[in-house]
């Protein structure tokens, strides 16, 4: 990893943490990266204190950012009123519900607005989504988990379980709906919304980083990570989060990016370094970036053959993939046995549209079985789907 990198960690340590000087010898070039990793509005209060130069171009950014927070949790607002008006509980997943945890909550960048309802209500939401002016963005027909909706150009996904568990798990869905009922109140800015219990916080948090690991990881959702772990008490991290972990397969996962948080960014210490792949891990959110932008069609490449390189067989996770991707396939039940044609034109059709030459695509083979070895050292497997038990 480069000096850049380093002032980048020095910068946020110090503005999550300890409030030191940093002296930043190359602040354009912090800025640029923090920017790909959707982390640059995090130090904008340190920056201003400490007098540290920057160009006009951060602190429009920062302040973008912010206006951008102010209506993202107005219309959140006006959401969470709509429901409870029509007696339909939820919850707010990610976003605002790992805001709370950070010294700045108006700092943290904000994209899409997640709400959890139970399976029970999430039709009679839909509906009252729809008929109160929030826009369908995407075919039902095709919706695994959740339907997205825009609403002052603001995204909002309603989601009736969360992306990495199956539908059969009854178990884990069980468990989530429980959360619901159990919900409690948070208020940031004067916004008040509902977010899961503590311990269920963390493991969509964690759900998370396990989602976007095999395509494009980035800092802002192991800083999220590492900010609820710092606000956590000791209890419910060792007798309600960590059995949750152990359940779920995610400890080991958990564990590596608590470690390289502590390593990296200054977090207290909370897990003791052992044999944790935290370096690897760090190397690999540097190279993705935020969901993947800075890998471009190479990590794109590099991704399809994550996804063929396993056990199963090249045929099988082609097929797979095809199924997953192929709208058509999932309409059609006949067309589905051809979804690894499908599957194979779609990484074709990659390759060509980018002018990848063939030493870019064997370089990105072999970086996809990197990806292979680190999430094996992780404790999981290339499907991402959380099997609790």
């Amino acid at each position: 990893m480069n000096d850049n990198y380093y002032q980048l960690f020095q910068i946020l340590k110090a503005s999550l943490f300890t409030n030191e000087d940093v002296e930043a010898e190359d602040p354009e070039s912090v800025f640029k990266e923090m920017k790909k990793q959707s982390v640059a509005t995090i130090p904008w209060n340190w920056l201003r204190e400490h007098r540290v130069p920057r160009s006009e171009a951060w602190d429009t950014f920062c302040i973008t950012q912010y206006a951008n927070w102010i209506k993202v949790m107005y219309w959140q607002d006006q959401a969470l009123k709509l429901f409870e008006k029509n007696s339909i509980p939820c919850v707010i997943i990610k976003g605002a519900a790992a805001a709370m945890a950070y010294p700045y909550p108006t700092l943290r960048s904000m994209g899409d607005v997640d709400i959890l309802v139970k399976r029970s209500d999430f039709l009679r939401a839909a509906s009252v989504m729809e008929e109160n002016g929030f826009c369908l963005t995407h075919d039902k027909d095709h919706a695994e988990h959740h339907y997205s909706y825009s609403k002052s150009k603001i995204v909002f996904e309603l989601h009736r379980r969360l992306s990495v568990l199956s539908d059969s798990d009854e178990g884990m869905l069980s468990y989530f709906e429980k959360g619901i009922d159990d919900r409690v109140f948070r208020t940031i800015e004067g916004y008040s919304f509902p977010v899961l219990p503590p311990e269920l916080n963390g493991l969509v948090l964690i759900f998370h980083i396990n989602q976007h690991l095999r395509s494009g990881l980035g800092l802002r959702q192991i800083i999220d990570w590492m900010m609820y772990v710092n606000d956590l008490s000791s209890e419910i991290w060792e007798n309600k989060l960590i059995p949750m972990l152990q359940r779920t397969g995610m400890e080991r996962l958990a564990f590596t990016t608590t470690v390289m948080c502590q390593k990296y960014f200054g977090l207290r210490t909370i897990v003791d370094d052992k044999d944790y792949p935290c370096d690897e891990l760090m190397e690999y959110i540097m190279e993705k970036g935020n969901f993947g932008r800075k890998a471009g069609a190479e990590g794109k490449t590099a991704s399809f053959y994550l996804s063929t390189n396993t056990r199963g067989g090249f045929f099988k996770r082609l097929q797979t993939g095809g199924q997953k991707q192929w709208k058509s396939a999932k309409k059609y039940i006949f067309l589905r046995p051809f979804a690894w044609i499908y599957q194979s034109f779609r990484i074709f059709g990659i390759i060509l549209k980018n002018k990848l030459t063939l030493k870019e695509i064997a370089t990105q083979r072999a970086k996809s079985n990197d990806q292979r070895e680190l999430i094996e050292k992780l404790g999981l497997d290339l499907d991402r789907t959380i099997h609790g038990t």
